[in-house]
């Protein structure tokens, strides 16, 4: 990579964030004025899908470029040293941040927070006005941001950040302001749920129809993301920097909310880590390049696995919008893990549906939207999407012509942790946010 006259790398992860509830993609609630105003003068990806469908596979395959199925990390592994972007750019005079809560990022032990120059995570002193949360206590996203911030104004050479909002994640717990369309049976609801709510769920102690007054909470929380990155995004543009500085806005998957299943055995949607649906993958996609562009849509699917090449080529002088364009997308459930499976075989009777293994591949339709071929086990479906919620079953499909899009081998980028997966500091910080 050069450096001379090379931009600043910003990427911008909202954690949990689905297409479908984002303004910019047409909900019908304002959740990201933000991103739409901005999309004016960027490029936005109508049919981004994330490699998996939880954040620490998504994050890895972000970060190096490899699809889920190549690099195989897993919280019981740690990413080997030397094998993403950002420790590239450092190699190349950058210094570079990691800004986030996200205990898989930054202290899982997974290998992710030694990518970096400068890691922030949850502090233990903070100004009171960031603590807006009770069931998730800690700092709230302008935490994150307004450090990121003050991190990059003492910079004296090009800097390349990540900064994870998870504002968007469970619990929902959006700033009143920010809190639009939950009220307080679902604030209650909330409250009376086990943080790590599947359960519940999937063991039929509640029925899935309650989980809309969830969404109407996640709703307020992906308002207050869009208003987390409009604090970064605007001071930038204050300080003369935001022209020098390529920024990606991305979600890592998205979340369920009790949506059915299209396959048999396919369970609902709820949360995430386990559904492959359509509410999982289809994330937003927005890269605004160094000075700015017309705004434009692309209608090709989109890899988020792109970004590494997407910075490559910006550093390099090649002024491309549209990188992260792909003729296919691949994303992948990863197995699900010993604990997982403990916590279904005590909730529910049956744990086969759970447990199945699932694929998905995406490809262009003519620019009507996308062609998605995926299984659930031993059923297959294409079907056409063209556009978030816009899901149409066309014909059964045999699993094989999808898996067989997933050979490869393995990128031997990961060590097996040997039985190690947390410090108990980071189960503490990922129990708040539902998991351990």
């Amino acid at each position: 990579m050069g450096r001379d006259e090379s931009p600043n790398v910003l990427l911008v992860v909202l954690d949990s964030a689905r297409a479908k509830n984002c303004s910019l993609y047409g909900a019908a609630r304002t959740t990201t004025p933000f991103l739409e105003s901005l999309s004016e003068e960027a490029v936005t990806y109508a049919q981004a899908r994330a490699p998996s469908n939880w954040s620490l596979p998504s994050h890895v395959s972000i970060f190096t470029g490899l699809e889920a199925h190549e690099h195989r990390l897993t919280v019981h592994d740690r990413l080997r040293p030397g094998n993403t972007v950002f420790e590239s750019l450092a190699e190349n005079g950058y210094e570079t941040g990691l800004f986030t809560e996200n205990g898989f990022l930054n202290g899982h032990d997974s290998g992710i927070e030694e990518c970096f120059d400068a890691v922030v995570g949850v502090p233990d002193d903070y100004d009171d006005a960031y603590d807006t949360a009770s069931l998730n206590p800690g700092p709230d996203g302008f935490y994150y941001a307004d450090e990121l911030l003050d991190w990059t104004a003492e910079r004296e050479e090009q800097w390349a950040a990540c900064l994870n909002v998870m504002d968007g994640h469970r619990p929902f717990e959006p700033r009143a302001e920010y809190d639009r369309w939950g009220d307080e049976r679902a604030r209650r609801l909330q409250a009376d749920l086990d943080v790590r709510w599947e359960w519940e769920f999937y063991g039929k102690t509640h029925p899935y129809w309650r989980l809309a007054g969830l969404e109407s909470l996640y709703d307020g929380g992906i308002r207050q993301a869009d208003a987390v990155t409009e604090r970064v995004i605007e001071t930038l543009r204050r300080r003369g920097e935001l022209d020098d500085t390529l920024v990606v806005i991305c979600g890592d998957h998205g979340d369920g909310f009790g949506e059915p299943g299209h396959l048999p055995d396919e369970p609902h949607a709820v949360s995430h880590i386990i559904p492959m649906h359509e509410e999982l993958l289809h994330v937003p996609l927005l890269v605004r390049p160094p000075g700015g562009t017309e705004g434009e849509v692309c209608h090709e699917p989109a890899a988020l696995t792109r970004f590494p090449s997407v910075v490559e080529a910006h550093v390099g002088g090649e002024q491309s919008g549209t990188g992260f364009a792909a003729e296919r997308v691949l994303s992948l459930k990863q197995p699900v893990t010993a604990d997982l499976r403990d916590r279904f075989e005590d909730a529910c009777e049956d744990v086969t549906p759970f447990t199945a293994e699932s694929h998905a591949l995406y490809t262009n339709e003519d620019g009507r939207g996308v062609r998605k071929r995926y299984h659930w086990g031993d059923e297959g479906l294409e079907a056409s999407v063209s556009g978030p919620g816009d899901f149409r079953p066309l014909r059964a499909v045999d699993p094989a012509t999808v898996t067989d899009a997933f050979d490869g081998p393995e990128a031997g980028v990961r060590e097996p942790m040997g039985g190690r997966q947390a410090t108990e500091e980071a189960k503490e910080q990922l129990a708040a946010l539902g998991y351990y």
